[in-house]
C-alpha cells in the first residue's frame, strides 16, 4: 500500500504547474516515472475519483484537480487564522485577564490551535491540539452552530450521546436548543462540560468566503465568571472575533440568524 501511495504522490508532483497549468497523458506520465501504463492508469483513476486529478475531456490528458486546491486553501486559511488572530488574542487576554483560545474545525471535532495564558495565578491551561466533538464546549459548539444545516445534522446524527466525553450529560434536543440560543446572542457559553469548574465563552470567526473557519474563546475558573463578568467578556469575545473575521475578509454581521 505504501508503494502505491508513493507512486500517487509522484504523479501529483509531476503534474504540479510550473508557471502555467500542466497536462500530461498516461503515456507521458508512464515514461517520466518509469512505471507501467496499466499502473499509471489505475492510480490516476483513483486520484480522479477523489478529485485530486481531473481529465481534459478533449485532450484526454490529466491535470491537478480541485481537491488539491481545497486542501491548499484550508492549510492557508489555518496559517492565516493563527497569524491574524494572535495580536487580537493577546489584547483580549489582557482585557479579560483570562486564558484565550483559538479553535478550528477538523472533521467532526474542534481543535485548539493557539492560546494565550491568563496572567492570573489561578487559570485554565488546556494543551494545544486538544480535540473534542463539535457539540462539546463553547469553542466547538459555536463552530457547529454556524455550519450549514446539512453538516450540522450529519454531525449530530453520528454523535454517540451515551459515550460523549462530556462531564455533563448531553442530548440531541439540548444541543439543538443551544444552537438556536447561540444564533440569538452571537456566542456560546458552557460551564464545566469539558473541564470541571471551568466556564468558556466562544464566538465564531468567519473567512472571506463567509463561512465559519474557527472560534475565539475566553475560559477561566467558574468562580470568576459572575453575571457582570459574563456580560462583559461575552461582548469582548464577540468584538474581537468580529475584528479577526474582518481581517480575514468577512464583511457581514456575525450574529445573523
Amino acid at each position: 500500500m505504501s508503494g502505491v501511495i508513493t507512486k500517487a504522490i509522484q504523479m501529483l508532483d509531476l503534474l504540479l504547474p510550473q508557471g502555467t497549468e500542466k497536462e500530461m497523458s498516461v503515456t507521458e506520465i508512464s515514461r517520466e516515472l518509469d512505471m507501467p501504463v496499466q499502473s499509471v492508469h489505475r492510480i490516476l483513476g483513483s486520484l480522479v475519483e477523489h478529485g485530486f486529478v481531473s481529465q481534459n475531456a478533449k485532450t484526454k490528458k490529466y491535470k491537478l484537480g480541485l481537491s488539491i486546491m481545497k486542501y491548499g486553501f484550508l492549510m492557508w486559511d489555518s496559517l492565516m487564522l493563527r497569524t491574524v488572530a494572535r495580536p487580537f488574542m493577546e489584547e483580549l487576554s489582557h482585557k479579560t485577564k483570562e486564558t484565550v483560545y483559538l479553535a478550528t474545525r477538523e472533521n467532526a471535532e474542534g481543535v485548539y490551535i493557539d492560546s494565550v495564558d491568563s496572567p492570573q495565578i489561578l487559570k485554565i491551561s488546556e494543551p494545544i491540539g486538544l480535540k473534542l466533538p463539535l457539540y462539546i464546549g463553547a469553542s466547538n459548539r459555536v463552530i457547529l452552530a454556524y455550519l450549514p444545516r446539512k453538516a450540522q445534522e450529519a454531525l449530530l446524527d453520528g454523535a454517540d450521546w451515551e459515550r460523549a466525553p462530556s462531564l455533563k450529560p448531553l442530548t440531541r434536543s439540548y444541543i439543538e436548543y443551544e444552537i438556536s440560543l447561540i444564533h440569538e446572542r452571537g456566542y456560546a457559553m458552557t460551564d464545566g462540560e469539558a473541564t470541571e469548574g471551568t466556564t468558556g465563552i466562544g464566538a465564531p470567526i468567519f473567512s472571506y468566503e463567509n463561512t465559519v473557519i474557527g472560534s475565539l474563546n475566553v475560559a477561566g475558573p467558574t468562580l470568576r465568571f459572575t453575571e457582570e463578568t459574563i456580560e462583559r467578556n461575552s461582548q469582548l469575545v464577540k468584538k474581537y472575533a468580529e475584528r479577526i473575521s474582518n481581517e480575514l475578509g468577512y464583511r457581514y454581521r456575525l450574529n445573523r440568524s
